[in-house]
């Protein structure tokens, strides 16, 4: 027998801390949500772990798929970047996904006009032509 279950979600800004309860058998997760509000989960402890393992399990499944068609794209949000000056007429990119993860880059600093052609044509809404380029 199936059952229609209509659920609300409630989109989730950020996750604003994880605690365990003194005796620890239980996770705390705080949830900022929209509208300054703020959503509490008390996870049993063993349910925690199923929650962690399932999303590591689906980060595992789009990686696999990625490696298995590599003409797919893996899309995660971005939270922060920043370029820094390195040796060598190279530059350090940081990009830093929302929860912390951060991934680093060296890219030659002759690929800053490649990077700034992009740009411009994002955000002025120009016409695009292929503007993917490969560094060897």
């Amino acid at each position: 027998m199936t059952m229609d279950v209509s659920v609300e979600a409630i989109p989730i800004a950020s996750v604003v801390g994880v605690s365990a309860t003194v005796d620890g058998s239980y996770i705390i997760i705080r949830f900022g949500a929209d509208n300054d509000q703020e959503l509490v989960l008390a996870l049993p402890y063993d349910v925690g772990f199923g929650l962690l393992r399932a999303s590591s399990v689906a980060l595992g499944e789009a990686l696999r798929r990625k490696v298995d068609d590599p003409a797919s794209v893996l899309v995660t949000p971005l939270d922060w970047w920043e370029f820094q000056p390195l040796k060598d007429e190279k530059v350090l990119l940081s990009l830093r996904q929302p929860g912390g993860l951060a991934t680093h880059h060296i890219l030659p600093k002759s690929e800053a006009s490649h990077m700034r052609d992009v740009l411009s044509a994002v955000l002025h809404d120009v016409p695009k032509h292929d503007l993917s380029k490969s560094i060897n």
